[in-house]
């Protein structure tokens, strides 16, 4: 007699690949904004905070970033910024710059972006090889924007103390 042949249904799982990615979406977005909470607010006043945890690195950092705008590299004239704006507003002489944003301006009809970003870096090498003494050990970084006209840089300076 012959053996009766029973079908065996196979799951389909091609219809969970879609829950699976937007599972996997909601993940990667609960890391992002959970990254991004601790991120102090750099746009109000001068007041120290103490309740930012940076791995206290560099002690209390301050929330108001010094800004200062140049056409022309002079390390006397930098040092000499900086120092008037501590005393201006009693930072304590252990006041240290632990971050520094270099942005070139560029002239958007004439000039790509790139342009302001290489004025960013000649200035940053040019303070590295002054010896800018408030900038010793911070972090640099660099940056264009086309609301400078094209011979100015701007400095913004995080402070710690």
């Amino acid at each position: 007699m012959r053996k009766r042949f029973i079908r065996v249904e196979e799951e389909d799982v091609t219809s969970q690949g879609g829950w699976l990615f937007a599972d996997s979406f909601l993940a990667l977005m609960i890391i992002f904004l959970a990254t991004i909470s601790f991120v102090p607010d750099l746009s109000t006043g001068g007041v120290p905070v103490n309740n930012t945890n940076i791995g206290n690195i560099a002690g209390n950092n301050y929330v108001q970033g010094l800004n200062l705008a140049y056409t022309e590299f002079n390390a006397e004239q930098i040092t000499a910024d900086i120092a008037s704006y501590l005393k201006k507003e009693n930072f304590p002489a252990t006041t240290s710059v632990i971050y520094a944003k270099v942005v070139g301006g560029y002239a958007e009809g004439s000039e790509a972006s790139d342009v302001g970003m290489s004025r960013a870096l000649a200035f940053s090498i040019r303070m590295k090889n002054a010896g800018v003494t408030y900038l010793d050990g911070a972090n640099i970084d660099l940056g264009s924007s086309k609301l400078l006209k094209a011979n100015e840089v701007v400095l913004r300076l995080t402070l710690s103390k």
